[in-house]
């Protein structure tokens, strides 16, 4: 008893690659609760139907579903960190097509990059939480995932913030009367087409800010030596860098 008291939750050794990978955490956190209020947002800007609209939440957790046991073949064949490099680089490429998407204002556009970005999640998902799991002792994991999930909500509450402050009370398609009906439905084509134009920009701009802070953590965690774990294994007690 008195020995495992004295077993650190987070060694030294792994303290900044631990710090790197617990950001994560957020980062999908952020992109889930962004999300979600998108799909009236693009019922009305895209004047779709709300069954329609909600392939926006498809596309998101179809992604996931697509690609979970892909992420954890490629993680078992090779490493936890190539993992998160190639999660990272899905989830930057799906972030950063939502600008061609709201150039060309087409909703399947924006379907697909929701639909890579969240291959990238997956990935990150898959890999992320095995690879806490691993940076320690054995029987101080479970106390060592649970403070790096600590951090999704962070990035949840986060995603919620900038899509209630900044998107939606931004978006003019969403301005009502007097009635509370919307005034979007009562413009012609070329106001719409206007208020279109600036509404997607306003959509797309969080998600091509987001795609520029994953690049940097992808380049972060490149250039970090990461502890090697034989991912063949639910834990591993290795201590080589790479």
């Amino acid at each position: 008893m008195a020995e495992s008291k004295k077993i650190p939750v987070v060694s030294k050794e792994v303290l900044i690659p631990f710090i790197i990978i617990t950001s994560l955490f957020s980062l999908w956190g952020f992109a889930n609760d962004i999300t979600n209020p998108m799909v009236a947002a693009f019922g009305t800007v895209m004047e779709i139907s709300t069954a329609k609209a909600a392939l926006v939440q498809l596309a998101f957790y179809g992604g996931y579903a697509t690609m979970a046991i892909p992420a954890a073949l490629f993680v078992r064949k090779y490493s936890y960190k190539k993992g998160i490099l190639l999660g990272l680089t899905l989830y930057a490429i799906g972030a950063l097509l939502f600008f061609p998407a709201a150039e060309f204002e087409v909703f399947g556009f924006f379907l697909g990059s929701l639909y890579i970005l969240t291959f990238g999640l997956a990935f990150l998902e898959t890999t992320a939480n095995p690879f806490i799991l691993s940076m320690g002792d054995e029987r101080t994991a479970t106390q060592r995932l649970n403070l790096a999930q600590a951090f999704n909500p962070i990035g949840s509450l986060f995603g919620m913030f900038v899509a209630s402050k900044f998107i939606l009370v931004a978006l003019d398609s969403d301005k009502r009367n007097e009635a509370g009906e919307l005034i979007f439905n009562t413009l012609d084509e070329a106001q719409k087409a206007v208020i279109r134009t600036h509404d997607l920009a306003i959509i797309r701009d969080p998600y091509v800010i987001l795609g520029f802070v994953v690049i940097a953590m992808l380049v972060l965690i490149s250039v970090t030596k990461m502890p090697k774990r034989d991912t063949t294994k639910k834990y591993s007690s290795a201590s080589r860098f790479f």
